[in-house]
């Protein structure tokens, strides 16, 4: 280990977002506006401490890496404590980084928000629960960030809980989540049962100790994944998580949140080189769920429900990536990711604030002249995802696709083409029908805001997705060349492999990845863009939304599955316990009991009539029944 046992910054990007939440939430209502300023500092300083700690993560002493922080001991096998490691690092780089920017855009969006202060406060609460996942050195810590992130969702997708659907999307996130959450225990039982101890070191040491135990363990850490990063069939709850502000989403689908399933599985990284089945339940499941992604986002109108099928998509990607066995590729996605989806749901949030809250893309159009840095920023993030050559996107897209290749699973290589396809496709889809042709709608292009609405200055939306626009273009170049920096960050983290070689190269993999994509490209434009495409967009579009098949706008029945398997008998049961075994059994027998004693109590009270005759012949006739007992009980012996 770099620095073993203690390392005082590692306090500071862990807890000082949980000091701006308690602040904010303490001082709501007397610091007002002034909350945006504690909230985005909470953040900004935990992402300059991770920065400063940047040596001390990278530092190595034989195989461990990392600096750690020693908090506490409860019982023999159950020590607490902080890591900060290359893997960690990374993702405390975004929670906090990309979150920063999330949290400086969130001042010009909740600006005229009456419940400011509380938004900051559960944003703070959000990260601190997402660093105490990330920076946990055991399985328990994992579990209670893990936790604390899914109330933490709970509050952000419903905080405008006056909207009935942002209050259900609030609590089918987290019922959804809370299976995850109960499937992890699972796992850190059967793990301290076997090995005795809960942290990372101490379990991957002894992998073997886990015995026909091990793909049980493996699966059960995999239904916490699924859930939390929104992989088939747990990822119902997304798209609805779009019912929260739009910094929400760029929080939860972009940096945060639905990657805590990619971390687990890098992390635990030893287990599933164990298992071979694992890594294949994994590695499909990612596959799946990046092509049914795709495949949904086709089908939406919604800006934010198509970018977040988009996460779902890029989320598979991550997964089959780190399920596969190339988990260098995987977390690359998830870099890369993390800032051209931050970027799309905050230009999207330009747009929506710009058209009075609109957000179905058929009532837009010619947005490019009235949000132009939404526009450009935009247009680099899709061109990102898309995977196009030079853009971040492009150089982890492809590591994945090429990685489930070399990892011997065809079929998800060709999965990953396919859907890099279609990505192309939506993508530039929802790009010209938003910022090309002329304005569907019918919001007021000289709109002005109520009397008494303010508004803050628009440079404050537009820096943070204008700087996350950059990074779109930016961020893959650490990954270029024999030996580049992302490949030596994680020389000590994962295993080197000596794979095979393969008979399609990565060469002809980014060919073949370059060509799908422009094909994608191409028939969005002829489809959206073209000057006949764009004369008739209201009665195409209108068309397209008739003739859409009904497998998509029904999102493949997976709601209407659920609903019938859990959602409708857990209904039916609680009418049940509702309507009878509650009012007439349980609170039954109470009144029951109540009567009873009533009764009992009127009996009792004949005999307490105030008459000293009577207490005498009671007490006589008490004595006698003593008496004729042991009389009879010496008879009998």
């Amino acid at each position: 280990m770099g620095i073993d046992g203690a390392y005082p910054l590692l306090f500071v990007i862990w807890l000082v977002p949980l000091a701006g939440a308690i602040v904010n939430w303490a001082f709501g209502p007397q610091l007002k506006r002034s909350a945006t300023i504690i909230g985005s500092a909470a953040i900004g300083i935990p992402f300059v401490a991770t920065l400063m700690a940047w040596n001390a993560a990278t530092q190595s002493s034989g195989a461990a890496v990392g600096a750690h922080q020693n908090l506490f001991s409860w019982m023999p096998g159950f020590d607490f404590g902080l890591l900060l490691d290359p893997l960690s690092l990374i993702w405390a780089l975004i929670i906090t980084g990309v979150g920063f920017l999330i949290h400086a855009y969130s001042v010009g969006y909740m600006w005229s928000d009456s419940a400011i202060a509380r938004f900051f406060a559960y944003m703070n609460f959000f990260v601190f629960a997402m660093l105490t996942l990330v920076l946990s050195d055991n399985f328990v810590g994992l579990l209670v960030g893990w936790g604390l992130v899914g109330l933490a969702s709970y509050f952000l997708i419903g905080f405008w809980f006056f909207k009935p659907v942002a209050v259900a999307a609030a609590r089918k996130a987290f019922v959804i989540n809370v299976v995850g959450d109960v499937a992890i225990m699972f796992a850190i039982f059967m793990m301290f049962a076997k090995i005795g101890s809960i942290t990372f070191a101490n379990v991957f040491a002894h992998v073997g100790a886990l015995d026909g135990w091990l793909f049980w363990t493996c699966l059960f850490l995999f239904i916490g994944a699924a859930a939390k990063s929104a992989q088939i069939p747990l990822h119902t709850w997304l798209p609805d998580a779009m019912e929260g502000p739009t910094p929400v989403s760029a929080l939860i689908h972009a940096a945060t949140m639905v990657t805590a399933g990619v971390y687990l599985v890098a992390r635990c990284w030893p287990l599933w080189n164990a298992s071979h089945s694992a890594q294949l339940l994994v590695g499909t499941i990612g596959g799946l769920t990046a092509l049914a992604g795709a495949l949904l986002g086709i089908a939406q109108w919604d800006i934010k429900r198509i970018l977040a099928y988009s996460t779902m998509s890029q989320i598979g990607y991550m997964i089959m990536g780190v399920g596969v066995g190339a988990y260098q590729a995987g977390v690359a996605h998830f870099f890369t990711h993390a800032f051209f989806k931050a970027c799309l749901f905050l230009g999207a949030g330009i747009v929506i604030h710009e058209l009075a809250d609109e957000q179905d893309i058929r009532r837009m159009g010619g947005m490019r002249s009235r949000a132009p840095v939404a526009f450009f920023a935009m247009f680099a993030a899709v061109l990102a995802i898309s995977g196009f050559p030079g853009f971040a996107g492009f150089f982890s897209k492809d590591q994945v696709v090429f990685g489930a290749l070399e990892h011997g699973h065809p079929w998800l290589y060709a999965v990953g083409i396919v859907t890099a396809g279609i990505t192309a496709y939506y993508m530039f889809r929802l790009f010209f029908v938003t910022f090309f042709g002329t304005y569907r709608g019918d919001v007021d292009p000289e709109h002005e805001p109520a009397r008494g609405e303010s508004h803050a200055p628009a440079w404050i939306m537009a820096l943070p997705v204008a700087i996350l626009g950059i990074f779109s273009v930016i961020a893959g170049y650490a990954m270029i060349g024999s030996n580049p920096p992302w490949s030596r960050l994680f020389a000590h983290t994962f295993p080197s492999e000596n794979l095979p070689p393969v008979a399609i190269g990565e060469g002809w993999t980014t060919a073949i990845l370059f060509v799908v994509m422009a094909a994608g490209i191409a028939i969005a434009y002829a489809r959206y863009a073209t000057p006949v495409a764009l004369a008739n967009a209201p009665a195409r579009l209108r068309l397209e939304s008739e003739r859409m098949p009904a497998v998509l706008v029904r999102l493949f029945y997976f709601d209407d599955v659920i609903d019938w398997l859990f959602v409708k008998p857990s209904l039916a049961l609680g009418r049940f316990f509702g309507s009878w075994f509650d009012p007439d059994f349980i609170d039954g027998a109470v009144r029951g009991l109540v009567t009873l004693s009533t009764e009992l109590a009127a009996v009792v009270r004949y005999f307490q009539n105030g008459l000293l005759r009577s207490y005498a012949l009671i007490v006589v006739f008490g004595a006698a029944c003593f008496a004729i007992y042991y009389a009879l009980q010496g008879t009998v012996r």
